[in-house]
């Protein structure tokens, strides 16, 4: 009687696990629709710095079905963005190009660990797939995807000492920070207004406007010499460490030994611009008068000519900022360019011929002496030169203002 039993239930058993089998068969041979989101770079976690711009790629994919392999296009792709503890802080939501991308470009200004992650599909149809699976007949649809973390830690530095005492010669030192973010096991208290631990950067890679960096018996503290030219010293410091992009942190400050080179050159410069305007305001025209609108493109020209010289020392910070690290060669070339422009405008106003060209010549160092140099330097977080910006722009104005009320003194 045993034996009986033990083989019915044998057989029953036996029974179960066919018809379970053949339920599995039958659901997986079932069309099944998934689709399938991923990021397309090297690694599923990428560092980067703080303040850098980065490309965060994903494509979306058709997993299973007959059109398994290819790409979703015209899709609306929506990637939240989490940070460490989990909290969302954004939902991005992008449509997907003919090979089925979709790029984000994404910054940080705080050193911070963000997750992207895909969290829903829209495709042409309007058919959503998200993470929740449904099944409609015969067909499951859901969403697969990974997803991608970004580390933005970054270095920070500040000026322990300068010498500008040599001229040529620019001698700093400065001390250098690794801003980590908290990993798993580091945390920082609620009541603490830090966001990042600071740490002594020993060891890494630092250089000075292109001059490699040596650290001191001081950990963190790393000096260099280099040459530069300018009365002002800018200068680029750029620390990196292997896996990582580098990161950028300028300075300007004035260069002693330089400026006691420039200041007579200045003053020679200006000694004579000021001289042929007083020449000019003081000569006697045809009419035998003084101060008559016919100097007007004479002095508007000399103005003019002095605005150019300010364009090609910005052009010059430009070159040599180039050399040392900087992004100014579009600086140096429009520099450049104002000055010639702005040179042989000032030559046709002194000849009295073209006056659209000149006009036209006066605006170029405008833009130079005023919103390009401006630009360069926020680009960096560099303080701006008021007291030779505002000057420049007074000096392009009022050559534009002279230039433009001689109408009946130029010529054709």
């Amino acid at each position: 009687m045993a034996s009986k039993r033990i083989a019915l239930m044998s057989a029953l058993l036996l029974v179960l696990c066919l018809s379970a089998s053949v339920e599995t068969i039958s659901a997986q041979t079932g069309s099944q629709y998934w689709v399938t989101v991923n990021p397309v770079t090297s690694s599923s976690i990428l560092y980067g710095n703080v303040e850098k711009n980065w490309t965060i790629p994903f494509q979306a994919l058709w997993s299973y079905g007959e059109n398994s392999g290819q790409v979703i296009e015209s899709a609306k792709l929506t990637i939240e963005v989490k940070t460490l503890d989990n909290t969302s802080i954004a939902n991005i939501t992008e449509t997907t190009n003919s090979t089925g991308f979709v790029t984000l470009y994404y910054i940080s200004s705080n050193p911070a660990v963000l997750t992207f992650t895909p969290t829903s599909l829209v495709t042409q149809d309007e058919t959503l797939y998200n993470s929740s699976l449904f099944e409609d007949g015969q067909s499951v649809y859901g969403l697969q995807q990974n997803s991608l973390t970004v580390y933005w830690d970054t270095f920070d530095a500040s000026l322990v000492s300068t010498n500008t005492d040599t001229q040529g010669v620019t001698a700093v030192s400065i001390n250098v920070t690794y801003m980590m973010v908290p990993e798993e096991g580091l945390t920082i208290p609620d009541s603490s207004p830090e966001q990042v631990f600071p740490k002594i950067a020993h060891g890494r890679n630092v250089t000075i406007n292109g001059v490699e960096a040596e650290e001191t018996s001081v950990s963190g503290v790393y000096t260099a010499n280099f040459s530069t030219w300018l009365p002002t010293t800018y200068m680029i410091v750029e620390v990196s460490q292997d896996g990582w992009l580098p990161a950028h942190i300028a300075f300007s400050f004035d260069h002693v030994s330089n400026s006691v080179m420039w200041m007579p050159a200045l003053a020679i410069l200006l000694v004579i611009f000021a001289g042929l305007v007083l020449f000019r305001l003081f000569k006697k025209t045809e009419d035998n008068t003084r101060f008559g609108n016919a100097g007007f493109p004479f002095i508007g020209g000399v103005l003019l000519a002095l605005a150019t010289f300010i364009s090609l020392y910005w052009g010059a910070v430009g070159l040599d900022g180039t050399l040392s690290g900087f992004d100014w060669l579009w600086l140096a070339a429009f520099g450049l360019l104002s000055f010639g422009f702005g040179f042989a405008g000032s030559i046709l106003s002194v000849m009295k011929r073209k006056q659209a060209v000149v006009i036209f010549a006066v605006c170029v160092p405008l833009l130079a002496n005023v919103i390009a140099i401006k630009s360069a330097l926020d680009g960096y977080q560099l303080a701006a030169p008021w007291l030779i910006i505002v000057p420049s722009f007074i000096i392009s104005v009022l050559s534009g203002i002279l230039i433009s009320n001689a109408d009946k003194h130029f010529k054709s």
